[in-house]
């Protein structure tokens, strides 16, 4: 597939955009048939259909980065590699964001993880429907994703679904395809890690 140039501008998700993009219609299904068997043309709708849901979830899983268009592209890469093993057994944006989240991760392990972390404003967030204007706004944004360097890509998935979007362990599992408890501990074991990079950073504050 040489030559593919689809890029889309960075984008911060907010809740209600973390697991919906176009509904899929008999239109759609037709396009995913016909792009999967070489229509370009067919492929170029799906990617302008759904670019922007792929983005703002990759946006948020790699946190600030000159990376995004990058990761994203990869992503639709990948999707047109791999789109004739859609077989329609469930939502197009469920599958869709399943490859986002394996490229994104395979390139989040690739980078190199971060020595300091400024935590010093840091508080634990939960979700609400303009939790990433507030994250903006109060630059802690960058602060949020240096601490979660500091732990596998998978456990950041989750930690900022649950914690930072709100969604529940149920809608969690349906959208990853990872059992409930799995969820579950990786939630448990994200939130042990932030608490004790907190105090530590509180604990150096306080002796500095």
């Amino acid at each position: 597939m040489s030559g593919f140039v689809m890029l889309a501008q960075p984008h911060h998700p907010k809740r209600d955009e973390v697991t919906e993009s176009s509904p899929q219609t008999t239109d759609e299904a037709e396009l995913i048939a016909s792009a999967a068997s070489g229509d370009m043309v067919a492929f170029r709708e799906l990617y302008d259909r759904h670019v922007e849901y792929v983005t703002k979830n990759v946006a948020r899983l790699i946190g600030p980065s000159s990376d995004l268009e990058d990761v994203v592209q990869d992503v639709f890469v990948s999707v047109y590699r791999s789109l004739d093993n859609y077989r329609g057994d469930s939502k197009f944006t469920t599958w869709l964001y399943r490859v986002a989240r394996n490229v994104t991760i395979d390139h989040i392990r690739k980078q190199p993880k971060h020595k300091t972390v400024e935590l010093s404003d840091w508080r634990p967030l939960r979700a609400n429907s303009d939790t990433w204007s507030k994250l903006e706004a109060r630059d802690l944004l960058r602060a949020l994703y240096a601490a979660l360097d500091n732990v596998p890509a998978e456990h950041r998935e989750v930690f900022l679904l649950h914690e930072v979007e709100g969604m529940k362990l149920r809608e969690i599992s349906e959208l990853t395809g990872e059992s409930i408890n799995t969820i579950a501990a990786r939630v448990r074991r994200t939130r042990e890690k932030m608490t004790s990079v907190l105090e530590r950073k509180e604990r150096e504050a306080d002796h500095g």
